[in-house]
């Protein structure tokens, strides 16, 4: 039996309180746990789980592992002399700082099989920025965006804004910017603009794709749409439902899979974020993000799907396009907490 590792950044790290990845902590242990309680049930693979030490003993309590599962790992590298070449490992990191960037080219490394996208599509899918120029030479709508050093040089852009990290995740430090005296005072706080940018706001329902990516081929999984609140001006991403009403599904699906279509790299879970304006034929319907990773989504597509989404990694060659909608409709928090609504979708 192949020996599968999960790696989950925050909960295999110990995150000092101060840190601005801190609030993502309890989503991270959410998807861990969903996935080992998956993989488990798959019996396909001999799991084993990094993790830190307060989350493997709240696991081993919980009897979601035993304790010989558990690998407390090493900082530096948690990679090294732990797989080797007859081993897969799924990595689950935010792009954040170049972090998944950083673990998949230590886990290449190792010659481990690697359940994530490559390098070069979260190097280019992690960038806001570089996501926005593709997005455009792709000729897919998307909201007009700069630099955050450019706009204050020469504004180009229609208020209102949102100013955010090229690298950020979670809608962690997104702000909606009414004005410029807003964002000239935000921009005072923040040391180096070329690491930000601005982008114009667009109105409609915010919602997502996901897909599973196997050999070019990028089977439809779910859509979903996205709860996030706006705070003193803050967005804060808080779960969402799923799957979206058939109208929504169709006009999310067919922007996605344009947006997909001619990205090299791409392996595994990847989400697309989109806005679906009020026009029913999708004249303003704007995709925004490329997820190239495991999103929170999964927490409740699980609930959601007539088949364990485990298997998608399992048996990828096998895997068709999942019949969205015959499942209940699912209500989601990005903590875990699941809401089912029975009944079938339309």
């Amino acid at each position: 039996m192949k020996r599968l590792y999960l790696y989950e950044e925050l909960s295999a790290m110990k995150l000092e309180p101060e840190s601005a990845l801190a609030p993502l902590l309890k989503e991270g242990v959410s998807i861990l746990k969903a996935l080992i309680v998956d993989f488990t049930k798959l019996n396909q693979f001999e799991l084993f789980i990094f993790a830190s030490k307060e989350v493997g003993e709240s696991l081993v309590a919980e009897k979601l592992i035993n304790f010989s599962q558990w690998i407390v790992p090493d900082p530096s590298n948690p990679f090294l002399n732990v797989v080797n070449s007859k081993d897969a490992v799924l990595i689950m990191a935010p792009e954040s700082d170049g972090i998944l960037v950083y673990r998949i080219k230590q886990l290449n490394e190792t010659g481990a099989e690697n359940l994530n996208c490559s390098v070069e599509a979260v190097t280019l899918a992690g960038d806001k920025y570089q996501t926005f120029l593709y997005l455009n030479r792709m000729d897919i709508a998307t909201p007009a965006t700069m630099l955050l050093g450019n706009f204050l040089k020469t504004p180009q852009l229609t208020f209102p804004l949102v100013l955010k990290p090229r690298d950020g995740a979670g809608t962690s430090d997104t702000f909606y910017i009414r004005g410029i005296g807003f964002l000239e005072n935000k921009a005072s706080g923040i040391p180096n603009h070329e690491q930000w940018i601005v982008q114009e706001f667009k109105k409609g329902l915010p919602v997502s794709y996901c897909f599973f990516v196997h050999k070019g081929r990028c089977i439809p999984i779910v859509s979903s749409l996205q709860k996030t609140e706006c705070l003193d001006l803050q967005f804060n991403y808080q779960g969402g439902s799923l799957p979206l009403p058939l109208d929504f599904r169709y006009r999310a699906l067919s922007l996605a899979q344009k947006t997909l279509h001619n990205f090299v790299g791409l392996n595994g879970w990847v989400g697309v974020d989109l806005i679906l304006g009020p026009d029913t034929k999708g004249i303003n319907d704007f995709v925004f993000e490329i997820n190239p990773r495991l999103t929170t989504a999964y927490l409740g597509a699980r609930h959601h799907l007539k088949v364990n989404p485990a298997s998608f990694w399992a048996n990828p060659d096998l895997l068709l396009s999942q019949p969205e909608g015959q499942g209940n409709n699912i209500v989601y928090s990005k903590n875990g907490a699941i809401k089912i609504k029975r009944g079938q979708p339309r």
